[in-house]
């Protein structure tokens, strides 16, 4: 077209320019009276991100600390995420490693029972105030708080442990840029990265900054990431990465501080309404004569800190009157409007907190249909949850078990620091948690029953989701209970002859039965 009429074209082209500039969203426009005061500024990850995070991190435990619905909501969520503690369960592939499926159950039943004598110990803690499954539900309330938390790999003080491994939990505020290293691109809020953003090492505050108001930064050790030699991490930053870029993790609380803040005041503000109106207090007013004021004082060490006017109301309170006085009441606004508005503030903070509405306040009030949709959704956050802690902290700690278990011989693994493939074969573990909440028992067990019988579900998944118990355990037992109920002839014995599969051999004459005896009808001739 320029060859054509190239006046033409050139303004053509301007006008795709310009309409290429000013864009095609509504939501990037500038000359709407709704966005033409909101101008965010475009920054990287960790720009948007550090600055802020001291005064989030603060609120956010504030609101922990005093806020119902945030203490609910992280109570909630470590409840059915974390519950009583992660147990670790050995998976591994005997096929991969040679074994037979014998020899692989008899490792895995001693190689669960040596971690479970090391995480119920305190000595896994260095400060050995808790055990390692304590230390799951520190962990899961130091990243809802603060949004990220440090472990370091230590060597205990005692050595009577199953394995020379500690855990030392770091709270985020100890990890923090040095004084003398301000300014550094590489050191971002204490964390150091490479060139290609990978974490190299951590600035770690020998005291919390909170301790004293005057506290400098200046008495840190500097911990590697990964060992010198042996190449192995020795640190976890376990957060939740937002953004690519991002170094720090963010409260998860951090999206609704403000809401939640303004609805606890607004709270205070009703409660002191529906206090008020409780109160039948009855005010004087004066016609102006300020002569009297002197008889209004309280009497002497009646209420210190009273002024001379000052009344103070209570339930049933008679005051008496003067001369030139009048009696008004206090008329309080109504109160009506409040639970409408609270219940709908609180959805908007569980849509934020990937909680409906019925678990967080804990009130379920809807139809069976109803609140069993929100246990699903709420069940599969916390499904997500739940993954995302094992692969972050429970599993690498479980490495590092592995690894000083082996090394100090109580474990044999054959392979397990030559082969990469056989190290990840001998980690194989399932993770079990929390048992799901169950409405209606009859319904969803029958629901389990048929998803079983057409094999979409195994018996060890229903097990563990519905009881979080473990299926070698719980058959087992259940092996255990039905011999003596057998032997007690409470129900028939069941054999399993060598090369056959199980059957049930009844005797009829000392089955249990309420049912009469009826006659053998005779056999007609043909």
């Amino acid at each position: 077209m320029a060859s054509v009429a190239p006046a033409y074209a050139t303004r053509r082209y301007q006008t795709r320019i310009s309409l290429n500039l000013a864009g095609q969203y509504a939501g990037a426009k500038g000359n709407r009276a709704a966005l033409k005061a909101w101008r965010p500024h475009p920054g990287s990850a960790d720009g948007d991100t550090i600055g802020d995070l001291p005064a989030l991190r603060s609120r956010s435990r504030d609101l922990n600390r005093n806020n119902p619905i945030a203490t609910g909501a992280r109570s909630t969520s470590r409840a059915n995420i974390v519950g009583s503690g992660l147990r670790a369960r050995s998976k591994i592939n005997h096929g991969l490693l040679g074994m037979s499926a014998e020899a692989a159950d008899a490792w895995e039943r001693k190689t669960e029972t040596l971690f479970d004598l090391w995480a119920k110990s305190k000595l896994c803690d260095i400060t050995l105030a808790q055990n390692f499954y304590e230390l799951q539900s520190l962990v899961f309330n130091s990243v809802f708080e603060s949004g990220d938390t440090f472990v370091l790999r230590r060597t205990p003080k005692r050595a009577n442990g199953v394995v020379p491994l500690a855990l030392n939990v770091i709270e985020a505020d100890r990890v923090a840029t040095p004084t003398d290293k301000i300014g550094d691109y590489y050191i971002r809020d204490g964390v150091k990265i490479d060139d290609d953003g990978a974490p190299v090492s951590y600035f770690v505050l020998d005291d919390h900054p909170g301790e004293s108001p005057n506290y400098t930064i200046t008495n840190y050790r500097e911990i590697p990431a990964y060992g010198v030699q042996s190449g192995e991490q020795m640190v976890l930053h376990i957060f939740e990465r937002m953004r690519p870029g991002l170094n720090r993790g963010i409260p998860q609380l951090a999206p609704v501080i403000e809401l939640l803040k303004q609805l606890d005041r607004f709270t205070d503000a009703e409660l002191m309404k529906a206090v008020v109106s409780s109160f039948f207090t009855v005010f004087l007013k004066t016609d102006g004569d300020d002569s009297l004021a002197p008889a209004m004082a309280a009497p002497q060490g009646a209420y210190p800190g009273f002024g001379a006017n000052e009344v103070t109301m209570g339930s049933g309170t008679i005051v008496d009157i003067g001369t030139n006085e009048s009696i008004e009441t206090a008329q309080p606004a109504n109160t009506a409007n409040f639970d409408p508005f609270f219940t709908s503030v609180v959805r908007q903070i569980g849509v934020a907190l990937s909680i409906p509405f019925e678990l967080l306040m804990l009130h379920f009030t809807a139809s069976y249909s109803a609140s069993r949709a929100a246990l699903e959704m709420a069940a599969m956050f916390f499904r997500d949850r739940r993954t995302w802690l094992v692969r972050n902290f429970c599993a690498p700690v479980y490495e590092w078990f592995m690894t000083d278990a082996i090394n100090a011989g109580v474990i044999q693994a054959p392979g397990f620091f030559e082969d990469p493939v056989k190290r990840a074969a001998w980690l194989g573990a399932q993770w079990i948690g929390p048992a799901r909440i169950i409405l209606d028992p009859l319904k969803e067990w029958k629901a389990e029953t048929e998803a079983v019988n057409l094999g979409a579900r195994t018996v060890e998944e229903v097990i563990i989701e519905r009881s979080g118990g473990d299926f070698e355990q719980t058959t087992a037992q259940r092996a255990k209970e039905h011999a003596a109920r057998a032997a007690a002839k409470l129900e028939p014995e069941i054999l399993a002859p060598a090369g056959m599969g199980s059957q049930v051999k009844e005797d009829v004459s000392e089955k249990p039965t309420d049912e009469p005896t009826k006659p053998k009808k005779a056999e007609k001739k043909p």
